[in-house]
């Protein structure tokens, strides 16, 4: 079975994805009553339940990338004390992802040729030769590994809170949110005025949060010394919530004025 359209980005979830955009409602009946009568059990990429599930893992990248800079920022080096709900939020995050690393396993992607393939080795095989391995960069433990190996576990020092900074790593997930917003450039149901508003809208919302968790993180390094940095001494009278907000305010200011 073939489809027409677009040519699928080189992976298996997104390229399987993308693909089946341009694949028509009687293509996808007839390649389903195929599988069937081949036997093949395999997850469609058109298929309600797999289109929600990629939509869940888009969702959760985009909310990785504030997740972990604040992480970074604001919150003790070492893991030496974690507020309940950031560690309930990052188990949460880290379980969706090695879920759906299973899931690549057993989705059906379009090869070189535009035909769907079923066969589990092959499948298992393209997604190792490719995204497998950013993906499996997107939930290894670098940061608790590393502070592990350095005998720093539980240490709140200058070291641990640059050693936070492997959690940069966890980022290779925004490639989804990438994507999302190529498949939405071809969408007929959202003009492309709107995109593109919504585009920059949540490039401005996550280069203001960079620059808030950047400017805090010199800042913290620096002792929060008032002639090094823009906070100040003041700020460590604030709670974490103010300590966010007050720096959000300078990065609004520095990204909007002169600074």
């Amino acid at each position: 079975s073939t489809h027409k359209g677009l040519s699928p980005p080189a992976n298996n979830m997104t390229g399987a994805l993308f693909s089946s955009i341009n694949t028509s409602r009687a293509d996808r009946e007839r390649i389903k009553a195929e599988s069937r009568r081949a036997g093949n059990r395999r997850l469609l990429p058109w298929s309600a339940g797999y289109k929600i599930w990629w939509g869940l893992t888009v969702f959760a990248a985009a909310f990785t990338i504030f997740l972990e800079t604040y992480q970074i920022a604001f919150s003790p080096g070492g893991l030496t004390t974690q507020a309940r709900g950031s560690f309930v939020l990052e188990n949460i995050l880290l379980s969706i992802f090695v879920v759906d690393v299973l899931v690549n396993f057993d989705l059906a992607y379009f090869d070189d040729r535009d035909k769907i393939v079923y066969d589990r080795r092959s499948i298992a095989r393209n997604y190792l030769s490719r995204m497998f391995w950013i993906d499996l960069v997107g939930v290894f433990p670098f940061y608790v590994v590393a502070l592990a190996i350095a005998g720093q576990m539980g240490q709140n020092n200058t070291t641990t809170q640059y050693l936070a900074l492997l959690r940069l790593f966890k980022m290779v997930r925004l490639h989804r949110v990438k994507l999302l917003f190529s498949i939405l450039q071809y969408s007929t149901k959202i003009s492309l005025m709107s995109l593109t508003l919504t585009r920059n809208f949540s490039a401005a919302l996550v280069w203001t949060h960079l620059g808030a968790c950047i400017i805090y993180f010199i800042a913290r390094q620096h002792d929060f010394d008032p002639e090094n940095t823009w906070l100040g001494s003041l700020v460590t009278d604030l709670n974490g919530f103010e300590r966010y907000v007050t720096s959000l305010y300078w990065s609004v200011v520095t990204f909007t004025t002169v600074g």
